[in-house]
């Protein structure tokens, strides 16, 4: 026999059994995409930490408490500076600072095309702009225009892993995905009746996009009376139908908004003890998958918030500052309004946080500015590049009591520098109480105003900031003419704790994964991430 009637009949006597294996390899494959864990990520708007815990504590929900046992909790994750929701949410997705994401609040001035961005809910400023124009922001510009970084929907999906956004602001993906708008909608000026925007493969946001392809969900809160869909009650139902029909992809983000609004209306404390249907979604969740721990062995959960909320005192006339009324000297532009020939300056309160765009950047305009707001003793913080002062590199802030100097120094061996609790070395001059700096075996703590440092400069570097940042004390907003307040209520956005402390739950990771023990929410997407192997 030759060598080749050889080799085709031992080709033939071993093809059963490298059949056998090919079949046994393809299942292994089906096996581990069967067993593999996805990441559910779900987010509660002004979620804080400290209030969600004391009602857990008394027994109020008892699916926070069966994760914070099953897994870890963190009761400080960090949000950014300004702690507001635009911007933090999208350093959620994003894993970076709105110096390079491009989201550098909920409201502020774009030189570039002279006009106000504007995303928060004053009906006045909403109105001065046009509601048509509002809208068309909210939906198309910021994430075509303004962000300026992949998010984690792209990151993942050009990885190969597949996503889901349900209800989420910061959707971008690389999908097309057709939105119609919904009928009342229609009948405001300036807004496309119909377009298409870029997301995630699977993406649901209320009206506009609530019936997904290839999908056996469907929306069931939707139409004016449900807020076009964008509420907790749509956000929980369709989290629930992808767990009864176990159509979760490798990552699904899901967003629920409305105790950010209970918080601002009825104060942080009293919106809190108003979670029970978000602690009852999480015992369905669990159920539909045969209980916490069966659920868990094919996910990894991680809750979180955007930022918390501290409570806010009346009346409205003590309770917020009007800063036209502050800076009467100086002629500042009309809300909503880009500039004046005759305007001074533009300012852009976002809640307890507002920045001021100069018309003429001198050191004389900025000394001057600061020292009339550091004479109202509700103002906490001045915020402002050093450069602007001709004072060196970094970032100076100020207050009634002090002023600091700070700014970025790698060299390792200069013995005037510290770093923070997340290896960044800053160097500085003057006085740290002022943002309540402490200093230990060479590393900075800053007990009232977390991780102050990298959060001032992680909005300070952006090209869209403001020139100079003002900054409240607690139970006061910062506004001009028709901006709401929420006097007796609650708010957000300055460098304080009580702004930025939401807790983060993470049960369901990977053994491997390395829970950051003083993590940011900046953090977040890389975590969710890592638990994916991505």
């Amino acid at each position: 026999m030759s060598a080749f009637a050889k080799s085709v009949n031992m080709s033939e006597l071993y093809l059963p059994t490298i059949q056998r294996y090919m079949k046994n390899f393809l299942f292994l494959d089906k096996l581990e995409a069967m067993t593999k864990k996805r990441v559910l990520l779900l987010i509660i708007d002004a979620l804080t930490a400290p209030c969600l815990l004391e009602e857990m504590a008394n027994g109020r929900y008892p699916n926070f408490q069966k994760l914070n046992e099953a897994g870890t909790l963190r009761e400080q994750c960090v949000s950014i500076f300004p702690s507001i929701t635009h911007a933090a949410l999208t350093s959620i997705i994003t894993g970076q600072y709105p110096a390079k994401h491009g989201i550098i609040a909920s409201h502020w001035y774009d030189a570039e095309a002279e006009k106000i961005v504007y995303f928060s809910g004053s009906l006045g400023v909403m109105l001065e702009k046009g509601l048509g124009n509002y809208f068309k922001e909210f939906l198309l510009e910021m994430n075509n225009n303004y962000l300026q970084v992949p998010t984690l929907f792209q990151k993942l999906e050009r990885n190969g892993r597949k996503t889901a956004s349900i209800n989420f602001p910061v959707y971008r993906g690389d999908v097309p995905h057709n939105v119609n708008a919904p009928l009342l909608l229609e009948w405001i000026p300036n807004l496309p009746t119909s377009t298409t925007v870029k997301g995630p493969e699977i993406m649901l946001m209320g009206d506009l996009l609530a019936d997904p392809d290839n999908l056996e969900i469907e929306a069931n809160y939707t139409g004016i009376t449900e807020w076009f869909g964008f509420r907790d009650e749509n956000s929980a139902d369709l989290v629930l139908q992808l767990a009864e029909t176990d159509e979760f992809p490798d990552f699904t983000l899901a967003y629920f908004p409305e105790n950010d609004d209970r918080a601002h209306n009825d104060g942080p404390t009293e919106a809190h003890k108003n979670l029970a249907d978000m602690d009852e979604m999480l015992g369905d969740l669990f159920a539909a998958y045969g209980g916490l721990d069966d659920f868990l062995q094919k996910f990894a959960l991680v809750i979180t918030g955007d930022h918390s909320q501290s409570a806010t005192t009346s009346p409205e006339d003590e309770e917020g500052i009007d800063l036209a009324a502050l800076l009467s000297q100086y002629s500042v532009a009309q809300a909503g309004d880009a500039w004046d020939e005759e305007d001074d300056l533009i300012a852009c309160p976002n809640l307890r946080a507002a920045h001021l765009y100069l018309k003429t950047v001198t050191a004389e305009a900025i000394e001057g500015i600061s020292e009339q707001l550091l004479a109202e003793s509700r103002i906490d913080q001045i915020l402002y590049r050093a450069e602007f002062v001709e004072a060196g590199e970094g970032y100076i802030v100020r207050t009634d009591q002090g002023q600091l100097r700070f700014w970025h120094d790698d060299n390792r061996d200069d013995k005037d520098t510290a770093h923070d609790r997340h290896d960044n070395q800053w160097a500085w001059e003057g006085d740290l109480a002022v943002v309540d700096g402490r200093l230990q075996d060479n590393q900075l703590t800053f007990p009232d105003y977390p991780n102050a440092f990298e959060r001032i400069a992680g909005a300070l570097d952006s090209e869209t900031s403001g020139h100079i940042w003002i900054t409240a004390k607690i139970g006061h907003e910062l506004m001009i003419p028709e901006i709401n307040l929420y006097a007796g209520g609650g708010s957000h956005a300055s460098l304080h704790k009580q702004d930025s402390q939401a807790p983060l739950f993470v049960a369901g990771a990977p053994s491997e994964i390395d829970i950051p023990s003083f993590p940011r929410i900046i953090d977040v997407a890389p975590l969710c991430a890592a638990c994916l192997g991505a």
